[in-house]
């Protein structure tokens, strides 16, 4: 009887570690440990470490109240409309490039095995799970995770992260993909419309999204970012573009840079936002080179538009190599930002940059604005 009974526990290890190597992010048990799930309760109310000898399951959604960090490797899972929410503590997740962190969907059998033991029976799918948020503590730092198959909301508020509005919050080396979300959404997978210019969002991958990135008046975006698979560049996002939210966002810095080339950045182009972006007498926009910032119409028109009171001075490289300041249905530049498939514009679709007055800006490479 003991043969009996050692032979299927040591069955059922063989096909559990198996189903876990399914994917090779997921990295192997130490020698000597066995991993196990952990059912993840509402709350961590005292300094905890998530190492990879487990599989985590969030059936909760679960509150932050103290330092957690999550170490290279480590699986966690959620159930519908479950997620992780930093309160007063603090979140840290130390990935390496060879072993991510997983944050993924109960249903997900490519890591961590067949959690919720039905086989083949069900696959995730987009929202299967809530989301992670920062609210508004600092010094939360995702170093190499991914952040799949998230976005469960009420229609038009699909995240996967929020980072919230406390200071020196990071995103770093991570994939976002299989977000909820399509072109009718308030804010993206990656929300930072509250992000003060402390927190930063580089050299991570956006794919199978709604809209990939929200972003605010303070925030700095550079061009270490990618917005397709890097496994199959025809798979980016319904709506691929970096979207300014000139409604929710932190006090407007005093210098915001953006530099990212791949996508455009969108100024009124989805849902709740105003229609206009009033840049401060004494604050500066700075733009890299083959930076193109892309414009919403609205009925009636004009459209949006972008004051700046001190002249053009307030946006810098406004005439750089490159630059261009166009209609969001606009697709010969960065492509279909609007996710309407292939379409052009016409003049009058937005209404352009000016100062007091109103004087309006003709510069040569704004395209398609009401003074055309």
């Amino acid at each position: 009887m003991k043969k009996i009974y050692s032979f299927l526990v040591l069955s059922f290890l063989i096909n559990f570690m198996s189903s876990c190597k399914k994917n090779e992010d997921v990295i192997p048990a130490s020698t000597g440990c066995t991993k196990t799930v952990v059912e993840v309760g509402a709350s961590i109310d005292a300094e905890t470490s998530w190492d990879s000898c487990h599989i985590y399951h969030c059936t909760n959604l679960t509150n932050i109240n103290a330092a957690l960090t999550i170490e290279a490797g480590v699986v966690v899972k959620f159930d519908a409309q479950k997620g992780l929410l930093v309160n007063t503590g603090k979140l840290t997740v130390l990935g390496t490039s060879d072993h991510p962190v997983i944050f993924t969907s109960s249903k997900d059998d490519s890591y961590g095995g067949d959690l919720n033991g039905d086989g083949s029976a069900t696959t995730p799918q987009k929202g299967d799970w809530q989301f992670i948020s920062f609210g508004t503590s600092s010094n939360n730092q995702l170093n190499y995770c991914k952040i799949l198959y998230a976005g469960y909301a009420s229609t038009g508020l699909e995240q996967a992260l929020n980072m919230g509005d406390g200071d020196n919050n990071s995103l770093k080396n991570s994939v976002i993909a299989h977000t909820a979300g399509d072109a009718a959404e308030t804010f993206a997978a990656l929300n930072m419309a509250w992000c003060p210019i402390s927190s930063v969002a580089q050299y991570n991958t956006f794919y199978d999204n709604g809209h990939p990135v929200t972003i605010g008046i303070s925030t700095n975006f550079d061009n270490s970012n990618t917005f397709h698979n890097p496994s199959d560049a025809s798979q980016t996002n319904i709506c691929n573009g970096i979207f300014v939210d000139c409604v929710h966002a932190h006090d407007q810095a005093s210098t915001m840079t953006w530099s990212e080339t791949e996508v455009a950045f969108v100024l009124g182009g989805w849902t709740g936002n105003s229609w206009a972006f009033d840049i401060s007498p004494d604050k500066v926009l700075v733009l890299g080179d083959s930076v193109v910032l892309k414009f919403a119409t609205h009925n009636p028109t004009p459209g949006f538009s972008i004051l700046i009171p001190s002249g053009d001075i307030q946006i810098q490289n406004h005439d750089g190599p490159g630059v261009f300041f166009t209609a969001y249905n606009d697709d010969s530049l960065k492509g279909d930002t609007n996710g309407d498939g292939p379409s052009t514009s016409h003049d009058g679709y937005w209404a352009g940059i000016y100062m007091a007055g109103p004087n309006w800006f003709a510069w040569p490479n704004i395209l398609y604005d009401d003074a055309h």
